[in-house]
């Protein structure tokens, strides 16, 4: 069956749509730096030393040599708004150079309906994707991302954002966040309660939304390690 890579540890060279949550990130620059302000400026110009020199990077965004030199070393911050113009003539995104270190991948933007689908077949088909979503610091696993639609489990995701789902996790643990595919073929979020009958909760602040039984023809599709919320 034809899959796009969505693994942990596809680099990416785009930025992340919206905030991510709940991340334990460490960042520790590859390159020793000697000022306040760590960032990977040093590491995306290394890669880009054969055609583009401190001068050329200037050039190319609009500012002086000396400007870079104090990013480079430290001496001044790199902020967002230094980010944004630096990335795309370093080939990098703004994250890797406010946080250095820092190790993204892309995963595939799926609509619930494939969701539901992946609980009977291989895995993820490109006519299944809707775009790519830029992900970072994640545990190794296979990732997919889903648009939170409803109030359901607003607690932790309201409708809109996203949750990022790691198809190599099924194993129900109590009181945790999963994916499940229904009998009639949907896909669910829910967090897991364990008991008999095991039963999927709703996590929300509509107290219409009422707890299922978890029967034996419910699957687990992946569990949800993260949710994203663009705040704008």
């Amino acid at each position: 069956m034809d899959s796009p890579q969505h693994h942990f540890g596809d680099d990416s060279q785009g930025a992340s749509t919206g905030m991510v949550v709940a991340t334990n990130t460490i960042l520790v620059p590859r390159y020793p730096m000697k000022g306040k302000y760590p960032n990977g400026l040093a590491e995306a110009l290394a890669r880009r030393s054969k055609d583009m020199s401190q001068a050329d990077l200037a050039r190319a965004v609009g500012t002086s040599t000396q400007q870079i030199n104090r990013l480079l070393h430290g001496e001044r911050e790199m902020t967002a708004l230094w980010a944004e113009k630096l990335a795309p003539a370093l080939r990098t995104s703004p994250e890797k150079l406010v946080f250095p270190g820092l190790r993204t991948f892309r995963a595939p933007l799926l609509s619930w309906v494939s969701a539901g689908r992946l609980a009977h077949q291989e895995g993820v088909r490109k006519t299944d994707v809707r775009k790519y979503v830029y992900l970072a610091d994640l545990p190794r696993g296979d990732w997919i991302v889903l648009e939170v639609d409803g109030d359901s489990m607003d607690r932790v995701a309201p409708h809109g954002s996203y949750i990022c789902v790691n198809l190599a996790d099924q194993r129900t643990v109590n009181d945790k966040f999963f994916v499940f595919a229904t009998p009639e073929g949907d896909a669910t979020f829910k967090r897991f309660r364990s008991g008999n009958p095991p039963r999927l909760q709703p996590y929300s602040t509509n107290p219409d939304h009422e707890t299922l039984q978890m029967t034996g023809e419910t699957s687990v599709v992946g569990r949800v390690g993260r949710v994203i919320n663009d705040l704008e």
